[in-house]
């Protein structure tokens, strides 16, 4: 039922929906005939994304130094669409606007409709979504221009953005470099003092050394033990030999004599000397070494030159000798010359074993200033290695991002033209048309406040039917011709039977049928003509009344082909039982009803206007057009009755229901 109320309103209002459609066709055809072709170029620009200068930094953990240099703008399509670029573009082409003046940077990525409807030259910019590739067009009236046009701005747009990474990695190297330098002078300066203290304490390897100088008095403390076992055995040499020249009392006089020599004291104290210096060498040498093996054979020679001393000491003596005495002598000489050495050496070592084990309390000093001097330098030289190889990779990215901004699909010259296109601009406008048709009717339909439906009159009014839009209604001679099943006879039979309802005072039709109408058009007589033809059907004598001004012209007569007659009779009709009777005088009317009333079971008046129905007697029924008037003007019809008002009946509608 919503549908047929829609094809009842679109019927109404068919008139709207058909004039914009015609305005859209004839605004697409006056489009295709005036406006001039144009041509569209399109470039592929290939913007893969690289890491930026301030995410590298950021991940390597190094503060941001890099200034935006992208203005606000977010995106590549707006980064091809700045002013520059366009501006470069206009003066390069030499592009003009309206009346010839030069086109402005802002029209030409964002033109009017005007501009658009003259041809006027602009270019597009859109970014693809699943690729990273920008298409850049251009649009002109010479196919040449399009795509010479797309692939300059193209390639301004790349090198631009070539020159944006450029600047951007520009920043990052000299940040990158800055900080490099303060890493080295950091890393020197410690480095120097680390240096410093390994000349200063002469140490190269502190574990080393620790290791070095244990084993150093490890060695001497071994060597000062075997010192005192072969001086205990000198010692006991000594005290036995010493024994045994006391019972020889005679070489009392040559031991002195030697022991006190002075040659022998003056090889002692070499051979202490020697003895020192060899100790000595001990400590930085190994026994390998030619210092090492020169002086230990400068000792021996000592040695011997001392046991010589010795015997030539004995052999001046004017005595005789003896030689058992002579032997026991030199060993008794020659066990206090190495017992004494064994003294000097001894010393030596223990003088030794003391630095060393100084040396040795001083390490842990050392390897609390190496503790705090080495981790700064390891962190400094690491940072010094790692922002170099920072400075290779911003290289490496930067070659790598200049590398992937490039034009992968140059623009050709275009065959077909872009706008208008006949085929889309015929189907654009029907269908632009058809909706604005469609919303023009029912916005027309909202904006109405006419007379629609029951519900729109007032309540104590009644609806008494509908009479439907037919095309067997517009002849005269086609009412006598409707059978009685036809939808015109159907409906006016509902109405008839609503007027028996709504009107319990006519018994026995004794009242007079009034047929009104609030204006011309609205198919009051021929509503009238066809009461008569379904009263006249069931049977009943009817006279059809043209009273006043019905009487002349277009009247209810002309339905049955008759003509109006200034007779006083009623005139016969082809439907049995339907008499027609013309009274131009509306006064006479209820005089002429009056005298005819009871050779008639029913009586239809047709008034030629609202206002006969003041001097007439009867029921009034008023025939209207739906969404012609308003309530107020329905309402006035009624008002101007004489109370015996019945209701309304709608003509001329789609369907024939009462709603």
């Amino acid at each position: 039922m919503e549908l047929l109320r829609y094809m009842e309103i679109f019927n109404r209002r068919k008139r709207i929906f058909y004039y914009i459609i015609g305005a859209s066709l004839v605004l697409a055809l006056l489009i295709l005939l005036f406006v001039r072709p144009t041509y569209r170029a399109a470039a592929k620009v290939l913007v893969l994304k690289t890491p930026s200068a301030n995410g590298l930094l950021a991940g390597w953990g190094l503060a941001s130094q890099v200034a935006s240099t992208s203005d606000d703008i977010k995106t590549d399509v707006e980064l091809s669409r700045v002013k520059p670029l366009a501006e470069a573009i206009i003066g390069e082409f030499k592009l003009r606007g309206l009346f010839g003046k030069q086109l402005k940077a802002d029209d030409f990525f964002e033109p009017s409709i005007a501009e658009n409807l003259f041809s006027l030259p602009y270019a597009v910019v859109k970014q693809y979504k699943e690729v990273n590739i920008i298409e850049v067009s251009a649009v002109t009236k010479d196919p040449e221009l399009s795509a010479s046009i797309a692939n300059k701005l193209s390639a301004n747009y790349v090198e631009s953005a070539r020159q944006r990474v450029r600047d951007d990695f520009k920043s990052v190297r000299e940040s990158l470099d800055l900080r490099l330098d303060s890493i080295k002078d950091s890393y020197f300066k410690t480095l120097a003092i680390s240096t410093d203290m390994k000349l200063r304490d002469m140490t190269v390897d502190l574990q080393g050394e620790t290791t070095n100088v244990i084993k150093s008095i490890y060695t001497l403390k071994t060597e000062a033990e075997a010192m005192d076992k072969e001086y205990a055995q000198f010692d006991a040499e000594i005290t036995k030999g010493m024994k045994q020249l006391k019972e020889l009392s005679i070489y009392r006089k040559e031991a002195f004599e030697i022991s006190t020599n002075p040659r022998l004291e003056s090889l002692k104290s070499s051979l202490d000397k020697k003895v020192l210096d060899l100790a000595s060498l001990k400590l930085d040498f190994t026994k390998e070494h030619p210092r090492y093996k020169i002086l230990n054979e400068e000792i021996d020679t000592i040695k011997k030159q001392m046991v010589a001393e010795v015997g030539l000491v004995l052999s001046r003596e004017t005595m005789s000798l003896n030689p058992e005495y002579s032997e026991l002598s030199k060993k008794i000489l020659t066990n206090r010359i190495n017992k004494e050495a064994i003294l000097a050496k001894k010393a030596v070592i223990q003088k030794f074993i003391k630095l060393d084990e100084e040396e040795l309390i001083k390490i842990p000093h050392k390897y609390e200033a190496s503790a705090r001097i080495e981790p700064l330098l390891t962190a400094q030289r690491e940072m010094y290695s790692k922002v170099g190889q920072y400075v290779i990779q911003a290289g490496l990215v930067e070659s790598i991002s200049l590398s992937k901004l490039k034009i992968v699909e140059p623009a050709t010259t275009p065959k077909k033209r872009f706008y208008p296109r006949r085929g889309r601009t015929l189907i654009v406008a029907v269908f632009l048309g058809f909706f604005i048709g469609l919303a023009a009717v029912f916005f027309v339909e909202y904006m109405d406040n006419t007379v629609k439906s029951k519900d729109d009159i007032t309540a104590f009014s009644k609806l008494l039917g509908r009479i439907p839009l037919s095309e067997h209604l517009r002849n005269y001679d086609a009412v006598s011709a409707l059978s009685a099943d036809s939808k015109e006879i159907e409906a006016i039979n509902e109405i008839k039977d609503n007027i028996f309802y709504e009107t319990p005072t006519n018994v026995g039709g004794s009242m007079a049928l009034i047929v009104t109408s609030p204006g011309k058009g609205d198919g009051k007589t021929c509503a009238a003509a066809l009461m008569a033809v379904a009263y006249a059907r069931e049977g009943q004598g009817v006279l059809l009344v043209c009273a006043g001004r019905a009487t002349s012209g277009y009247s209810a007569a002309a339905f049955f082909g008759i003509t109006p007659d200034s007779s006083s009779l009623p005139m016969p009709t082809g439907e049995h039982g339907l008499d027609v009777l013309f009274e131009p005088d509306i006064e006479r009317v209820n005089e002429r009803v009056g005298s005819l009333r009871e050779q008639y079971g029913q009586v239809i008046i047709d008034t030629g206007s609202p206002k006969d129905c003041a001097a007439l007697d009867g029921n009034v029924i008023c025939i209207a057009e739906p969404c012609k008037y308003e309530k107020d003007t329905l309402d006035r019809v009624r008002g101007v009755t004489k109370g015996n008002f019945v209701g309304y009946v709608f003509n001329k509608t789609l369907q024939a229901r009462l709603t």
